[in-house]
């Protein structure tokens, strides 16, 4: 496939594989264990298309379909419906594309439980968005099924109009329950189950937590679904949970700050800290995402009472949380326009059941989780810290007194604090003080941003100056102990931007506003999956979260997308990558091997929904090096030749007349090149063995077949070397071998990936190998693939070592296929940290945080290339004086690889594309920025 050289993220928690409806959903189901004693395995998500159907056509089937519990008149007309079996699976859920419909579908679903068989239609609440995300699919709640082997799924709308992009959703545990150690309990906190003792998937997307103002209150839900697991189950629950969310739904994290088993088992959700108000995605209003705490009672309360147990874990947690930010357990308040109790219930802000009749009523009711509560708080109000009033003449209130009380507002909270930090809230603005910079106030668009990114617990810490001009005419700039706000007045308006992490250092080093960047037009913020971004009016500053690293662009095509060619007349290209970067990247499989993947990981993560399966059967490789019209190989006991037309097969003696034969050849004919004629060697003589002629093809058949190339050096090939008639009437010959698929592997994986690398990424090479092999299978032609960088290298048995021939026979017939047909496994040797999108569905654009590992000299390279030599590659532009980059695929570094770029001279412009330049100027990559 290319030639091997060797010139440097994470397996996505949740596996998604969107497959065809004729094939099967497949998943995988082991027995709980006992004891955790290893790292949880990831949960898996399986996607299937869910085909739209004509409502005439939705005949009952009696296999699969019970009777409807309703009138036929009231059934809803299913617009699109799914009836399979499938391997086991524990959770379910259904999503369909972003806008794809206006109207409220109804999903309805019932499965088939190892234990009780089929259940009865249950409708699935439509789920929130996340507004954490981007790219979500809308969809229903996740339903918790228990261990169930089929699925049926109908969804309808009023107009019988399905939503486009329907998928049903089955979720494995990878690991389907554990017992796990709770974190250690501090005073007034419960027993708290931690992300990673759970086995949460490690570096979502929210990597970097988005943090709401300060909390006001408490949001309960329920999960719905089965109340009959265990308690070792309940971690695998979460899993699946998380799984689905993110996996099926494009939510950065699970949705939920915590959730509650009925055991009474607290699991921290949501990435972000569990003394922090993290937004979650558990109500589908923001404001309450943002402002309250999501606690998720695990099980289905529409149905059951609320056990005891989960009462108590339940109450201890919002108990707990509520007295870290001073709230009372009653009461009501203002959230989004609308007025809600301090403890709500799902439903308060949302049309929902959630969480169920009987968990709504212990909400509500005289003596419920409301009044336990309070009592929780009124039991440690000595132990927990409370705002306290300062004594008079502390900065605080001498900054308070400055200010005025008509300025400041009404006090909202006391000040509060110990002795190297306080703060005080207002109604127009908090006043907060610390030891190292005094006291200051945060008011107007700098208090808004403040409380965006959490306060002074979030990205910017506490003020440690007052708002300043800068140099830039209506700008002034507010400093905090992490980062600052710019407060940007254009016309009667003013907007704050904060500025924090690397990107604020960046703009920093390069001079902010007085630099050539200019300032700030809007905040940090995520521009695509792994990178976030900082606008400003003259470029931006981009942050890859993987590696740290920042890129400035700058307006007007200078930067990494433009290059004025400098009077050194040299231009430098930085790039990442060798190869295309489609599919599987080599050194990207050997990292998630050294990180402990499986093949099987490795091979679902580069090629997102294609199916392992299994493929016998021979192919013909076309012979490059052999170029000759005439077909020698060295005599050997067992060799045979067949007559391809014939059928004739002859054991080829050792001697011929008392002499031994030496070699024997298949070459065309003097008199008649059309036809060809067998011939021996005995010494130096060449005979034609029983004046056999024929036309048509011909071969030689051993275990081994020593076949000697024009030089005269001999080469070994495994079952069978051809002489291929190229085309009927031909005069020429081909040298084709043909041979098993597996044997073909046996020769093509240590010439593709270095022998030494480890056991899992030989094996996925192995699989790679034999899949594009069996894809290139051509039978109107007289060859299948051929043996050079145009295809996938293969050296026969030379090619083989004692490690990749274990990694062939370890996968022994195993390939990839997608809805039935073996799929195009494209590989190179590095993606540069992302995958570029190919021509087929699960040739997926990906960031490839597994290529980044320090043996891999690919990930990044530098090259200097004289002007004059792409002057000579390109001589329509006459003298070079520029390059401008015109299109980028959009993912990774810089936007990705370059897709066109334009070269300008003295002559005139030319716009190529990136694989284009990239060949001519002899570049390992289309992955580069210039200069």
């Amino acid at each position: 496939m290319r030639p091997w050289t060797l010139v440097r993220r994470t397996v996505p928690f949740a596996v998604v594989s969107a497959v065809a409806v004729a094939s099967l959903v497949s998943t995988s189901d082991a027995a709980p264990p006992a004891v955790v004693t290893a790292e949880a395995k990831p949960a898996e998500v399986t996607e299937t298309v869910v085909p739209p159907v004509d409502p005439a056509e939705d005949e009952a089937r009696p296999d699969q379909r019970t009777a409807p519990s309703t009138p036929e008149a009231e059934e809803p007309q299913p617009a699109a419906e799914l009836t399979r079996s499938t391997e086991t699976f524990s959770l379910l859920g259904v999503t369909w594309d972003a806008g794809s419909t206006d109207e409220d579908p109804t999903v309805e679903v019932r499965w088939r439980s190892l234990a009780d068989g089929w259940s009865d239609w249950t409708t699935l609440e439509t789920s929130p968005t996340d507004p954490a995300s981007t790219d979500v699919r809308p969809g229903t709640d996740p339903l918790w099924v228990g261990e169930s082997d089929g699925v049926d799924v109908r969804v309808s709308t009023p107009s019988g109009r399905s939503p486009s992009g329907v998928r049903v959703s089955t979720v494995t545990d990878g690991e389907n329950g554990s017992a796990t150690v709770p974190t250690a309990a501090a005073v007034g906190q419960p027993k708290i189950i931690s992300r990673a003792s759970w086995g949460a998937r490690s570096g979502s997307s929210c990597s970097a937590p988005v943090y709401g103002a300060s909390m006001l209150g408490t949001t309960l839900h329920h999960t719905a679904g089965s109340n009959s697991y265990t308690k070792a189950q309940s971690a695998g629950i979460v899993r699946s949970t998380q799984a689905y969310h993110t996996g099926s739904q494009g939510w950065c994290d699970i949705g939920y700050n915590f959730l509650v088993d009925k055991y009474g088992q607290i699991f921290e959700g949501r990435k972000g800290g569990i003394t922090k108000m993290v937004r979650g995605a558990h109500a589908g209003v923001n404001a309450a995402n943002e402002r309250t705490v999501g606690v998720s009672m695990m099980g289905n309360y529409d149905v059951a009472q609320v056990p005891a147990a989960m009462k108590t874990a339940v109450a201890d947690l919002i108990a707990w949380r509520h007295s870290l930010a001073g709230l009372k357990a009653t009461g009501t308040y203002s959230l989004g326009g609308k007025t809600v109790n301090r403890i709500m219930g799902h439903r308060d802000v949302k049309s929902t059941a959630c969480p169920g009749r009987y968990g709504y009523a212990w909400l509500t009711q005289s003596g419920g989780l409301r009044s336990e509560v309070a009592k929780r708080l009124a039991r440690t109000s000595t132990s927990t810290p409370t705002p306290s009033t300062p004594a008079p003449g502390t900065e605080i209130q001498k900054l308070a007194a400055k200010i005025g009380s008509t300025k400041l507002g009404k006090v909202v909270r006391a000040e509060w604090g110990n002795s190297t930090q306080r703060r005080a809230i207002y109604a127009n603005m908090d006043l907060l003080w610390t030891k190292a910079a005094g006291a200051y106030a945060v008011s107007g668009p700098a208090k808004t941003e403040f409380y965006r990114t959490g306060e002074h617990n979030g990205s910017l810490g506490f003020p440690t100056g007052d708002p300043v001009a800068t140099s830039v005419t209506g700008t002034k700039v507010q400093r905090f102990q992490k980062g600052a706000v710019y407060l940007v007045t254009s016309g009667s308006s003013t907007a704050g931007y904060a500025l924090y992490g690397p990107l604020y250092k960046e703009y920093q080093a390069q001079k902010e506003s007085a630099g050539k960047l200019g300032v700030p037009r809007s905040t940090v913020y995520r521009a695509r999956t792994g990178y976030q971004r900082l606008k400003l009016t003259k470029g931006y500053l981009e942050l890859s979260e993987a590696s740290g690293d920042v890129s400035t662009w700058y307006a007007g095509g200078i930067g990494p997308d433009g290059l004025t060619v400098p009077s050194s007349r040299t231009v430098t290209f930085r790039g990442h990558g060798f190869g295309h970067g489609i599919g599987m990247s080599q050194y990207g499989a050997q990292g998630a091997a050294r990180s402990g993947k499986t093949f099987k990981e490795i091979l679902a993560a580069y090629y997102p929904g294609t199916t392992l399966s299994e493929r016998t059967g021979s192919i013909r490789v076309l012979l490059g090096a052999a170029t000759s019209s005439t077909v020698t190989v060295t005599a050997r006991s067992g060799l045979a030749y067949r007559n391809m037309v014939s059928g004739k097969r002859i054991v080829l003696p050792a001697t011929r007349n008392g002499k031994t034969v030496s070699q024997w050849r298949i070459i065309p004919l003097t008199a008649d090149p059309k036809k060809s004629v067998l011939q021996y060697r005995t010494g130096s003589t060449w005979t034609a063995y029983d004046r056999n002629f024929w036309t048509g093809d011909a071969q030689f058949e051993a275990t081994k077949v020593a076949l000697v190339m024009p030089g005269g050096s001999v080469r070994e090939y495994r079952t069978s070397v051809r002489s291929a008639v190229p085309s009927k009437g031909a005069t020429t010959r081909k040298t084709v071998n043909v041979t098993s698929i597996d044997n073909y592997t046996l020769g093509v994986v240590a010439a593709e990936m270095p022998s030494s690398w480890e056991p899992e990424a030989l094996k996925a090479q192995s699989v790679a190998a034999r899949t594009y092999g069996v894809r290139s299978l051509t039978p109107s032609r007289y060859y299948d693939v051929c043996d050079t960088t145009s295809c996938q290298v293969y050296k026969g048995v030379a090619g083989q070592t004692a490690t990749t021939d274990k990694a062939v026979l370890a996968t022994l017939g195993a390939i990839l296929t997608y809805q039935g047909a073996p799929a195009f496994t494209q590989y190179s040797s590095s993606s540069g940290g992302a995958s570029a999108p190919g021509s087929q569905p699960y040739l997926k654009g990906r960031l490839d945080a597994w290529d980044d590992w320090s043996g891999n000299a690919n990930h990044d390279w530098t090259a200097s290339v004289p002007a004059a030599t792409i002057e000579k590659a390109y001589p329509q532009v006459g003298t070079l004086r520029s390059l401008k980059v015109t299109k980028r695929d959009l993912m990774g570094d810089w936007a990705g690889r370059v897709e066109s770029i334009t070269l300008t001279g003295t002559k005139g412009s030319t716009t190529v594309t990136g694989p284009q330049l990239r060949f001519a100027l002899g570049l390992r990559s289309h992955y580069f920025r210039l200069g």
